[in-house]
């Protein structure tokens, strides 16, 4: 019987024993008397995930529980913060609050606990992280488990110090490190902030010290720094400026050494020399020590022959023309001319897109084998060989063309909008740049039926029997969208109002890809901004999208005072004060004044080109002008009234009315009939009514589109005024891109002058000459002359054209030539007109320069001599062209 006792005895004790080994937390917990009331964490995921992620605390509270820690739990409103915090546990007569929030960032969860003290204390930072929402359970354990670190084990880190450091802040330093006052101590987290100062390259040594303090663990960083550099010098440098290459340095006097950041130097000096064709340049540093705190730092250059390309090579080449492939690169020989273009320079960088342009030339010509190795560069002592190879393949012909996928019409319909099927009937050869038009053209299409995310794909089936490919067009529609807000951002100046009236869509709309590209080119032809972008932005909901429009304000005011010669004005002295954009509401304002030998003029302007945010433009000007022609002189004092209403997308319909008082003095005794009649002082009353239509791809540099005007201005009769006539003209523009960024350009103008009932003054009849219509012409010296007087009286019929090419000769600095062939002539009277133009032919430049475009044009008069006016003239102006 004692037995049994002892032996129950015995067994009561085992099983206290296992209980105190199994539950240590709980009873520690009830030792310390910790107490835990975990508040609601904040959600920041996705709408559908808000529920599995509001279960946070819930799984928190249960796994504190598990590590035997008491635990409540409470739901209030509003917003969490430390000091509300540490009021609830406090209530709750808990010794910690814990709260935080749980945030989604792509696929991965982030959960951020803020552990808050009830009494005095500071609080404490813990985290926990998860793949996916739905590994959150593990992740809530690990926050558990940590919190019962901190407050049972001891292990935060309570302070974070530095020692060693001379030169750079300690705050400096601890920012570098991710181990936080607050955090548990976490033996890997410190060793790879370890890793992580020495990665900085500013020091020789680093340790870390680990130092038990009360409340936790102090966290010590002992450093060494490098020296820190007293000066930078550059040695042999003679080709590159020495302060170009500083400047290109990160290296700064004053500044540790760091020799990454001095590698990276070195390769940016390398690369300085290898752009002014020093392809060999030895780049090095020595350090200068007399102290082991500081240096300087030396740049020893040693700089080679320079080196441009002396030839270009594209090897494999047997079934195009090598020549016309050649065109195709931006890396080409060193020429007599390339101090201007800048040509035979190796850029690196371009060899790819060159690689490139060559599989893309073979591509478009139906050979789709083609491939193209990569480019060898051959230095040499007497310059550097660019070697391409190709490998050409055989040449496919374009066979049966198809469609599939979601299609919105019938096969005829597409095949009208397409062009690959044109290729097909005539049995010509693949072009993957057609293929590539056709992809974009069916996106738009479809996403001017509102599809945004419309997706064009194809498939190509090679025939190698009958060296033919098959096309097959695949269309994934998606879903049809509507646009829920238009959001502008990057406005500084430019008000809201003045950027929503140029978009073509707004809230509610239907999505049109057409109108979305026109409200760019609307906002970009403004020229208020530096970039327009517009991106379609997918929302919650998957048929809404936000337009989001950025931009970046431009400076559209001018100040300029200068002098400067063209000839038309001769040497002249003027300035003018501009702004295009004022108050941000799109207003144009300027005044300018010039005085020459020959002429002056001050113009007062203001327009409004959205009255009220309405369509109607309106716009008035003042000037006060003066001119010595050749026969007379003329003064004119007056002011012009403008508006204009748009008629459809690309056209404007303008009306104005011009009150002049003008005089006409210093006429010749015997002046012709047409001058002494326009002599003394006058006033001209004209109406003006006129249409254009431009579909040009820029306001100021067109490549493409037209521009086409018809006006009439109507002077006298019921006006009133001292001047009659009528006079309509007509002028068209034509613009098309040509192969090698070149540009065709074709203007041609045509007017007449009737009679209304009185005279006509001089000045309003028509002469040619010049640099704005016939060049290689005198200013005005194409005219009918007085039979009598030999005097230029200007015509009643005028018509003269433009021919040109124009190309880029360097796109970086706005810099464009042409060449050009002009003709035209006046006529007396309609009965007179022959078809006996002057004609001419020259080149010049254009200079799209900060103060504007400046161009300078020679032109040679073919029909000069024979009519006695010089044959050579170089025409100078500054301001818009056509």
């Amino acid at each position: 019987m004692r037995g049994l006792k002892f032996l129950g005895r015995a067994f009561s004790f085992a099983i206290l024993a296992v209980l105190a080994f199994t539950l240590p937390s709980q009873a520690q917990s009830g030792q310390s008397g910790t107490k835990i009331l975990v508040l609601p964490f904040a959600v920041n995921t996705a709408s559908d995930q808000k529920g599995l992620a509001a279960s946070l605390p819930g799984l928190v509270a249960d796994n504190l529980r598990r590590e035997g820690i008491a635990v409540a739990t409470e739901k209030p409103s509003g917003s969490m913060d430390d000091q509300t915090a540490r009021r609830l546990a406090s209530a709750a007569k808990a010794t910690h609050a814990l709260y935080g929030s749980v945030s989604q960032i792509g696929g991965t969860v982030s959960i951020d606990g803020r552990l808050v003290p009830a009494g005095e204390g500071a609080p404490l930072s813990v985290f926990a992280q998860a793949k996916e929402l739905m590994q959150l359970e593990p992740a809530a354990r690990e926050l558990a488990g940590k919190v019962r670190g901190l407050l049972v084990t001891g292990d935060a880190i309570v302070d974070v110090a530095v020692e060693g450091n001379q030169i750079l802040d300690k705050d400096v330093i601890i920012l570098k490190a991710k181990t936080q006052v607050g955090q548990p101590y976490d033996p890997k987290s410190v060793n790879d902030d370890l890793k992580r100062l020495f990665e900085t390259g500013y020091f020789d040594d680093v340790q870390i010290r680990l130092e038990n303090v009360p409340g936790g663990k102090k966290l010590v960083f002992v450093v060494k720094e490098k020296p820190r550099i007293q000066a930078v010098g550059v040695i042999g440098s003679g080709e590159v400026d020495q302060d170009k290459i500083l400047e290109t340095m990160s290296t700064k006097s004053g500044s540790i050494l760091n020799l990454k950041l001095l590698a990276e130097d070195l390769e940016k000096i390398r690369e300085l020399y290898r752009k002014e064709g020093f392809y060999k340049t030895e780049v090095s540093y020595e350090l200068e020590q007399t102290d082991p705190r500081i240096a300087r730092l030396n740049i020893i250059v040693k700089e080679p022959k320079k080196l441009f390309i002396r030839e270009v090579k594209i090897e494999g080449v047997s079934q195009v023309d090598a020549d016309e492939l050649r065109g195709e690169l931006s890396t080409s020989e060193r020429r007599f001319w390339s101090w201007v273009t800048g040509s035979g320079v190796l850029k690196e960088e371009m060899l790819e897109r060159d690689a490139a342009a060559i599989e893309n030339f073979y591509a478009n010509r139906g050979y789709v084998d083609i491939k193209v190795g990569q480019p060898d560069v051959e230095y040499g002592d007497d310059g550097i060989t660019v070697v391409f190879r190709v490998s050409e393949g055989d040449r496919y012909k374009v066979g049966a063309v198809s469609f599939g996928g979601d299609l919105l019409m019938d096969n005829d319909a597409l095949l009208q909008i397409i062009k690959l099927d044109q290729l097909a009937e005539e049995g010509s050869f693949f072009d993957r740049s057609v293929v590539r038009d056709d992809l974009n053209l069916l996106t738009e299409i479809y996403g001017d039926l509102g599809y945004a995310f419309a997706q064009a794909d194809v498939d190509l089936m090679k025939n190698d029997g009958e060296k033919t490919i098959d096309v097959a067009y695949s269309i994934n529609k998606g879903r049809r969208v509507y646009i829920r807000r238009v959001l502008i951002e990057g406005n500084d100046k430019t008000r809201d109002n003045v950027i929503r009236r140029e978009m073509r869509l707004a809230d509610g709309d239907l999505f049109s890809g057409n109108k979305v590209r026109r409200s760019n080119e609307r906002l970009d032809r403004l020229d208020y901004f530096e970039k327009v972008d517009i991106e379609t932005v997918p929302t919650e909901n998957p048929t809404e999208v936000d337009l989001k429009v950025k931009v970046k304000d431009k400076n559209t005011g001018a100040f300029s005072l200068g002098a400067g010669y063209s000839t038309y004005d001769s040497v002249f002295f003027g300035g003018s004060v501009e702004e295009r954009n004022l108050f941000g509401k799109g207003y144009h304002a300027k005044f300018q004044g010039m005085l020459s030998g020959t002429s002056s003029r001050f113009i007062l302007s203001l327009m409004n080109p959205r009255f009220n945010d309405t369509n109607l433009t309106t716009g008035i000007s003042l000037y006060n002008l003066y001119k010595r022609y050749d026969d007379y002189s003329k003064e004119t004092i007056g002011g012009k009234l403008t508006f204009g209403y748009p008629l459809g997308e690309y056209t404007l319909l303008t009306w104005a009315y011009r009150l002049d008082r003008y005089r006409v003095y210093n006429t010749n005794w015997n002046s012709s009939s047409v001058i002494s009649n326009s002599e003394g002082t006058h006033w001209s009353s004209s109406l003006t009514a006129e249409i254009d239509r431009d579909t040009t791809d820029s306001s100021t540099k067109p490549t493409k589109g037209t521009k086409n005007t018809l006006s009439l201005e109507y002077a006298g009769g019921i006006l009133q005024g001292d001047d009659s006539f009528i006079r309509p003209t007509i002028s068209s523009n034509y613009f098309h891109p040509l192969p090698w960024d070149l540009v065709f350009h074709w203007r041609g103008s045509a007017g007449a002058l009737l009679e209304n009932g009185g005279d006509i003054p001089v000045f309003e009849r028509f002469y040619l000459g010049g640099i704005d219509n016939v060049r290689g012409y005198e200013q005005n010296k194409i005219s009918p002359r007085d039979s009598r007087t030999g005097e230029r009286i200007g015509g009643k019929l005028m018509f003269f054209t433009n021919i040109e090419t124009i190309y880029p000769i360097s796109k970086s600095n706005g810099i464009w030539g042409l060449v050009f062939f002009d003709a035209g002539n006046t006529w007396a009277a309609n009965t007179e007109m022959d078809w006996s133009l002057y004609k001419s032919v020259g080149a010049g430049l254009r200079w799209y320069s900060p103060m504007g475009l400046i161009r300078v044009e020679y032109g040679y008069g073919l029909d000069a001599e024979a009519n006695n006016l010089w044959p050579h003239q170089i025409g100078f102006s500054m301001g818009q062209s056509f």
